[in-house]
């Protein structure tokens, strides 16, 4: 749990914490290829770099962490072999979303944002204040991005993107702002149908919705943001990222925007790395007792399913009593 004017602004008085996962995407190709996307938070956190390890003991950041199991034990775990990644994609390089790529086979690339390289360095212990570890690539190759001007490179919306499979499949947007070189991934899970791994391009919902493309229609939502934020109504979002923890904030407020476009289509479902309403959705049961996470079912079928009818303004119970 994090305090939630770290990341958002305005505060809110009554809505003190964000609480949330750290979600990790693995994805599969039509070929078999595998891919993930980010790996959450590793289980012995203790041993990232002692800069992060700093961080997360500060009492004045009073975070709260907690995970169990590494992604890689969950993927053997569950009969998919770790040989079979063939690549490890970062949204950005900070530590609820390294992971430990050490425990994978050396032939899984690591893919990074540009500029990533140079911001990381070396790694921990080559430098001592590296945000990372340097075995986290150590004997493996890796990828940092080129989104210049060449014959490779896309527009989707107003991001740069890449074809990672070069068959319309699976896209990786760059997403700039949060951190150095941030990513999302863009998955075409059916043929006109899409999952948007926003990373944290936002940590709450609220960053982008309502907005001009998805007003929300209640009064009491008005009637909130009236009396918190005061110039903003029912089309404009309820937060704006705080600076303290951004790299860029002009373009995290564009990217904002852009994420904002693809959240407004009723083909594109959009996942926050942190949303914790998301999660409490996917752990719901079915009849047959079944959740929307690996290795129970998969999430290609939210369309079907309603899924994103279900969670978008589920972040509105949030502000609990505060919306009359």
């Amino acid at each position: 749990m994090l305090l939630i004017q770290q990341f958002v602004q305005p505060k809110v008085c009554g809505y003190p914490r964000l609480k949330g996962p750290s979600f990790c995407f693995l994805i599969t190709h039509t070929s078999g290829q595998k891919l993930l996307f980010d790996l959450s938070v590793r289980q012995d956190f203790e041993n990232l770099a002692p800069t992060v390890v700093d961080a997360i003991r500060n009492p004045l950041h009073d975070w709260h962490l907690s995970t169990s199991r590494d992604v890689s034990e969950v993927l053997s775990d569950n009969e998919v072999r770790l040989p079979d990644v063939r690549a490890i994609i970062w949204s950005h390089f900070h530590f609820d979303h390294v992971g430990n790529p050490a425990l994978f086979p050396a032939g899984t690339k690591l893919i990074v944002g540009p500029g990533s390289r140079a911001a990381i360095g070396n790694g921990y212990p080559n430098e001592p204040d590296a945000p990372v570890l340097a075995s986290d690539w150590e004997g493996r190759e890796l990828v940092e991005l080129d989104f210049g001007d060449n014959g490779d490179i896309l527009q989707i919306g107003q991001f740069k993107a890449l074809d990672w499979f070069g068959d319309g499949s699976f896209f990786i947007l760059h997403t700039p702002g949060h951190a150095v070189g941030h990513l999302c991934g863009l998955a075409r899970v059916e043929e006109d149908s899409y999952v948007l791994m926003a990373g944290d391009c936002a940590h709450h919902p609220g960053e982008f919705r309502p907005s001009s493309l998805a007003p929300l229609y209640s009064p009491s939502s008005t009637n909130y943001q009236s009396s918190q934020t005061s110039g903003y109504g029912q089309t404009a979002p309820f937060f704006q990222p705080a600076k303290n923890y951004t790299h860029d904030y002009n373009e995290c407020l564009a990217t904002l925007e852009g994420i904002a476009q693809f959240d407004a289509e009723d083909n594109v479902f959009l996942l926050l790395a942190h949303d914790n309403h998301a999660l409490s959705l996917f752990e719901e049961k079915d009849d047959l007792g079944m959740r929307w996470l690996f290795p129970e079912k998969s999430i290609d079928r939210w369309r079907k399913e309603g899924l994103k009818q279900a969670v978008h303004w589920k972040f509105l119970a949030d502000f609990g009593r505060l919306v009359d």
